[in-house]
């Protein structure tokens, strides 16, 4: 099966299973290449199990079964013939608490470089400085690369864990499991911004308890609710003429 040329993932009644519960009630949706998706819901909706259901990180989860389709390029990554370690490189995830490594900011950054076989120093240099740029974080720790990663404040930690994800080279789709949960507004800014540049470059999903962060810098956006997707469209119609009303609920705040 082929996507659309501008479409980057693709779901098609996509279904997960915990033990006999259904976490994910047939999800189909399309999402463009170079475009933040924002995916808003309360707690429980099932944000996070699709957002793991897109690299296959359920696959860790027991007693976990999917079904339907997840398609990359038009590719199926649940085929039995889809290389998943292939899938890690060019989807890649950040997490809500930032995952520092217990080694040096320039360690953290070639990580994954490394284990790709990349050895030459100028070429691993090279890297580090072009991923911190881009995580907005270059200039805040560029005299201070062989300090632990450790030693950095929570929201450059984040960025940190960010310059990682965007230090593989194969990296197509960057997902985002509430990332700035626990930052404070300034730490925030910067992840946001971050963001808005990188999508020239990657296809971007983010899950976010906070609409105001996703009327902030998503162009799509998908509401889940109890499983469900109730809604997908334009982040602008999503937040002033929604089609559902669970959905104009949720955004004017009347509950979650």
């Amino acid at each position: 099966m082929s996507a659309p040329a501008n479409i980057k993932i693709a779901t098609r009644d996509f279904r997960v299973f915990q033990g006999k519960d259904e976490s994910l009630r047939g999800i189909t949706l399309d999402i463009p290449s170079h475009r933040i998706l924002g995916i808003i819901g309360p707690s429980g909706s099932g944000k996070t199990t699709f957002l793991r259901g897109l690299n296959r990180l359920n696959d860790l989860a027991p007693d976990t079964h999917v079904e339907g389709q997840v398609l990359l390029d038009g590719q199926d990554i649940y085929h039995p013939s889809f290389d998943v370690v292939s899938l890690r490189r060019r989807v890649g995830m950040l997490f809500a608490l930032p995952v520092a490594l217990p080694m040096s900011i320039y360690e953290n950054v070639v990580y994954g470089p490394r284990l790709s076989g990349i050895r030459k120093r100028a070429r691993l240099d090279e890297i580090v400085e072009h991923s911190l740029k881009a995580a907005f974080l270059w200039d805040e720790v560029k005299d201070r690369l062989q300090m632990s990663g450790l030693r950095l404040s929570g929201g450059q930690q984040q960025r940190l864990c960010l310059a990682r994800v965007l230090a593989m080279e194969e990296l197509e789709v960057i997902l985002l499991d509430e990332p700035c949960s626990g930052l404070d507004p300034i730490s925030t800014a910067k992840i946001e911004d971050a963001l808005v540049v990188l999508k020239a470059k990657y296809t971007i999903i983010l899950v976010t308890n906070n609409t105001k962060q996703a009327a902030r810098v998503a162009d799509d956006t998908a509401f889940f609710l109890m499983g469900e997707l109730v809604e997908y469209g334009l982040t602008e119609k999503i937040f002033t003429v929604p089609d559902d009303k669970r959905t104009n609920e949720y955004v004017t705040g009347r509950f979650g």
